[in-house]
């Protein structure tokens, strides 16, 4: 486990310098009106790395490796992680086509029904009033477009 603990810090650290870096383009300072744009991505790509340098700290300073150590994801908790990944990823996917709306009420329906066993009544109030209210709130209130997609334009809203 201990090299599965190394390999995790490191890929998250580099994730993390990455929002470093960014931060920096995007000038992470405090101006007389607040903070910069870069602040708080700053200070999470901080945290991420610092939290995966003492993870890997950690791991060196383990003495010895047993021989039977278990794998880092057993075969049985392998399924319930490509249960969470895999629609996610296909939410983030569909977004580009048919915009954030939409795909998060595919989402929504398809996961509390397949993944959650929930009632048919449950599913698809939630999959039609997420969308609709995180429409109205960030849409309406806040003024801040959400991805549409390429055919989400299509739509009245």
């Amino acid at each position: 486990m201990r090299m599965a603990d190394i390999i995790t810090a490191m890929v998250l650290a580099a994730v993390g310098v990455l929002v470093l870096a960014d931060a920096i383009r995007l000038g992470f300072g405090w101006t007389p009106d607040g903070p910069q744009a870069g602040f708080f991505p700053f200070l999470l790509g901080l945290g991420v790395v610092v939290g995966c340098a003492i993870v890997v700290v950690q791991a060196v300073q383990r003495k010895g490796v047993a021989k039977s150590e278990k794998p880092f994801i057993p075969p049985k908790a392998l399924t319930p992680v490509i249960l969470v990944v895999a629609p996610a990823a296909l939410m983030v996917i569909l977004t580009e086509f048919i915009g954030l709306y939409l795909a998060a009420a595919l989402y929504l329906g398809t996961y509390m029904r397949l993944v959650g066993h929930y009632r048919w009544r449950l599913v698809l109030s939630l999959s039609i009033l997420v969308p609709i209210t995180t429409y109205l709130v960030f849409d309406k209130i806040f003024l801040i477009p959400m991805p549409t997609g390429m055919y989400g334009r299509l739509l009245p809203f």
